[in-house]
């Protein structure tokens, strides 16, 4: 028997994340991480998507198309931040980004379901991708079959911790933002984007979101925002 296991993206996402720096780790873990799953003109049909609404969270199947695959001789352990970054598990024992197949594994929640004449857009909740991610396919998150009650988590069993955000001098940016990129930007912050290995507290680090960049500190586990920088949003 002959299959083809070609796989042909049925749509992409646009997300507020425009650098890899700053996404989410993990799905779900910033609310405020809204995007839009922007289905391509084969999969717009609305019939496709019929029923969808009925369900809170979806699974999404992506690429991650802004990183390399792994190669055969590369090291098969990696450091999850989550341990600190120098002890190393086995790439299938994490959710590595570098991977033998580049493909990412997403639940997030549906918000809203947009149809009109120029098709169907799905507005999502909670999402760790970047912007122009391809999206392999979209599934139904089923409680009663994901999300057993025996499971164990491992190395990452509990959530990480927290950082607290403060904006410093950049507090008058806070009457210019809406109230959602504010949420965003607190959020994103709080996860700590840094590499695990980074712990320099004059360090000033730089996170794109949407037309932003958002300049910061960490000190004593906190995330202090020293400036707010407008960038050309083709950029």
């Amino acid at each position: 028997m002959t299959t083809d296991w070609r796989m042909t993206p049925i749509g992409h996402i646009e997300s507020p994340y425009r650098e890899g720096f700053g996404i989410p780790r993990q799905s779900g873990i910033v609310p405020a991480a809204t995007g839009v799953l922007v289905p391509h003109a084969e999969w717009s049909d609305p019939s496709a998507w019929r029923g969808i609404e009925a369900f809170s969270h979806l699974w999404l199947v992506w690429v991650f198309h802004a990183k390399r695959r792994m190669q055969s001789g590369d090291r098969k352990a990696v450091r999850p931040p989550r341990l600190g970054g120098n002890e190393r598990v086995g790439v299938f024992a994490s959710r590595a980004p570098v991977r033998p197949n580049p493909i990412g594994l997403s639940v997030v929640r549906l918000i809203d379901v947009q149809r009109d004449d120029d098709g169907v857009r799905l507005h999502l909740g909670g999402i760790d991708l970047l912007d122009g991610t391809p999206v392999l396919d979209v599934k139904p998150h089923v409680p009663y079959a994901d999300c057993p009650a025996d499971s164990r988590g491992g190395w990452a069993s509990r959530p990480p911790e927290r950082l607290a955000v403060i904006w410093g001098a950049a507090e008058p940016w806070l009457e210019r933002l809406p109230p959602a990129q504010v949420a965003l930007i607190e959020q994103t912050l709080a996860q700590d984007p840094r590499p695990a290995f980074h712990d320099d507290p004059d360090r000033i680090y730089g996170m794109r979101i949407e037309a932003i960049d958002v300049r910061f500190v960490v000190r004593e586990h906190r995330a202090e925002i020293r400036e707010i920088v407008p960038v050309d949003r083709n950029g």
